[in-house]
């Protein structure tokens, strides 16, 4: 007599867990990293640099051939640019350094032996010059020190996103109550009820969330949609007031994470943190 030892059990294959590709960062948030245009051939150079810009928290665009340093220049925004004065072609890359408009003031470092630096077009207008060889303390220090300078050139041009509300003083002491939709150092974005023109200068108050002291400054109407938006910059800002609104937006800047407006886009900013302590060779 057999024994029942009940229904059989299928042995089923083992299904893998798809793999879901990782989504790519839209150009939005890519655009706000900061960037350096690399000009050079030499590929010590290129893993020299490359390596301490990554740590650094700056992406790199490597170009050996002139004429691709120019098209980069051309269509992109580098907020450095660092050039080897022995590749070749260096003249007309730093010319066209000096004359592209996203680009121009962007601190430029340049490598090679001081006297064939001072050579160049731009000559003692480097932000510094690093001498061949290469040391990483050097370097380290020197970049560090640009990427202080890159960040406040564009905390100057943030606008950061805020609802919140604003008082224009017109002419004649007429008062224009507004929403004030992103706030910089320079300047703000508003919706107003009335259409402002191009030019008029008026007053401004801010009460911004967080922010014990009002902001109060005389502004100039930069650009006006004519659809209830205006954009004003800050002609006459009191340095209280100024202390108190870099101290607002600095705080932002500690945050995880904020929405800010660059150049009319909205996005998401996520910090970098900058080693306090060079790294070891």
């Amino acid at each position: 007599m057999a024994w029942y030892a009940g229904p059989r059990r299928l042995k089923l294959p083992t299904l893998k867990p798809a793999v879901r590709p990782k989504p790519a960062p839209s150009p939005q948030k890519q655009s706000m990293t900061l960037q350096s245009l690399l000009f050079t051939a030499d590929q010590y150079v290129v893993h020299h640099l490359r390596s301490v810009l990554r740590d650094l928290g700056i992406g790199t665009e490597v170009c050996p051939q002139a004429e691709r340093a120019g098209e980069c220049l051309r269509s992109r925004h580098f907020d450095l640019a660092i050039l080897d004065c022995d590749a070749a072609g260096v003249d007309d890359v730093i010319g066209q350094l000096r004359t592209a408009p996203s680009s121009r003031g962007a601190p430029t470092f340049l490598i090679g032996p001081a006297d064939r630096s001072a050579q160049t077009p731009l000559g003692e207008q480097a932000s510094q010059i690093l001498t061949r060889p290469l040391s990483l303390e050097q370097t380290w220090r020197a970049l560090r020190s640009a990427r202080q300078q890159m960040e406040f050139t564009r905390f100057r041009y943030f606008r950061v996103g805020v609802e919140t509300d604003a008082l224009l003083l017109r002419s004649e002491a007429r008062r224009v109550h507004a929403r004030a939709r992103n706030v910089g150092v320079t300047g703000a974005g508003l919706l107003v009820p009335v259409p402002l023109g191009s030019g008029e200068k008026l007053g401004l108050r801010l009460e911004l969330p967080g922010c014990a002291h009002a902001i109060e400054s005389q502004a100039e109407v930069v650009w006006s949609s004519g659809k209830g938006e205006a954009g004003l910059r800050f002609t006459l800002l009191a340095d209280d007031c100024r202390a108190a609104l870099e101290a607002w937006i600095a705080k932002r800047l500690e945050d995880r994470e904020f929405a800010f407006v660059f150049n009319g886009t909205r996005a998401m900013l996520r910090p970098v943190l900058i080693p306090a302590t060079e790294p070891s060779s």
